[in-house]
């Protein structure tokens, strides 16, 4: 039996495991949730799980990111201070049996009204977005004609939206949760691990000009987890910046004397072991699931 078969037969379980889940890709911590999720997929070891073993971060590209990063350059009117984006499947396509399915992209480009985006910081841009009655900038977006299209996530995804068992009933108190259903679930997180994993390399490799965050997740696609991107970025020019400040500068400064250190992001201490972390986990009050969190953001009003 697998660990999560057992873990999974009552929802305050399940809701448990999902919080501690969710807390580390709001941490970023996505390197720990990697290895746990390999961890537990090879444990699976089924069709699907080996699916998602063999599909790469890496050959996910987003076209039209070059776009938007010109659109944000050139752009005449305020300064773009925030950007969200996220993937979704259009409900019809799931009757396109025999087809791939690709999720589609929303994306929405901000200033600062009425959302200071420029002077927020990673927990402050979360829980924004979580408000109950939507974020601050939801139908602030800019009329910038940019489209972004994801590559490479299209078999795992049509594998998820044609899986044979997506929901489990708990009427009768099981003992355990179905191992088609631990598959599905974790199936799921793994496609939002390598969104976020592609979501990540891309803002680090083409940041967007001047530190532009990036706020991305998913709509109406289990598990709907955010986080936010390229902020790092950001944060490092403003610290150059001030530094550069205070500093007594020379008249002529030659390049040979700019030090360039790698900068690594400083994250909160999470102490992550997310299998010793789930089992010694108490059970939580069962809470009803807000409806699309994420797609909030894209609200047009």
């Amino acid at each position: 039996m697998h660990e999560l078969q057992r873990l999974f037969a009552t929802q305050e379980g399940e809701q448990a495991w999902e919080a501690e889940m969710r807390q580390s890709f709001h941490e970023g911590d996505l390197e720990n949730l990697r290895k746990y999720l390999v961890m537990s997929l090879e444990a699976l070891d089924t069709p699907l799980a080996q699916q998602c073993l063999a599909t790469n971060s890496r050959s996910i590209e987003f076209e039209g990111w070059d776009d938007l990063a010109d659109a944000i350059e050139i752009n005449e009117g305020d300064p773009i201070t925030g950007v969200t984006i996220a993937i979704a499947n259009d409900p019809d396509k799931a009757f396109d049996k025999g087809q791939e399915i690709r999720p589609y992209m929303l994306l929405g480009i901000y200033g600062d009204e009425p959302f200071s985006f420029s002077k927020a910081n990673t927990p402050q841009l979360l829980a924004e977005a979580a408000n109950p009655e939507g974020p601050a900038w939801a139908g602030y977006d800019e009329d910038i004609e940019v489209f972004l299209d994801c590559e490479g996530l299209d078999a795992l995804n049509t594998a998820l939206v044609f899986h044979k068992e997506r929901h489990f009933f708990r009427d009768e108190a099981p003992e355990q949760a179905p191992r088609r259903y631990v598959e599905f679930v974790l199936a799921c997180w793994w496609r939002a691990l390598l969104f976020h994993e592609a979501v990540q390399h891309t803002s680090r490799s083409r940041p967007l000009p001047g530190g532009v965050p990036v706020l991305a997740g998913m709509v109406d696609m289990r598990p709907e987890v955010m986080m936010v991107h390229g902020i790092e970025w950001r944060e490092t020019l403003g610290a150059n910046a001030e530094a550069l400040a205070g500093a007594e500068m020379p008249e002529m400064l030659p390049e040979s004397m700019i030090s360039r250190k790698e900068v690594v992001e400083e994250k909160a201490p999470t102490g992550l072991d997310l299998r010793r972390r789930v089992a010694e986990a108490e059970p939580e009050e069962e809470v009803p699931e807000k409806k699309s969190l994420v797609g909030r953001l894209f609200r047009k009003g």
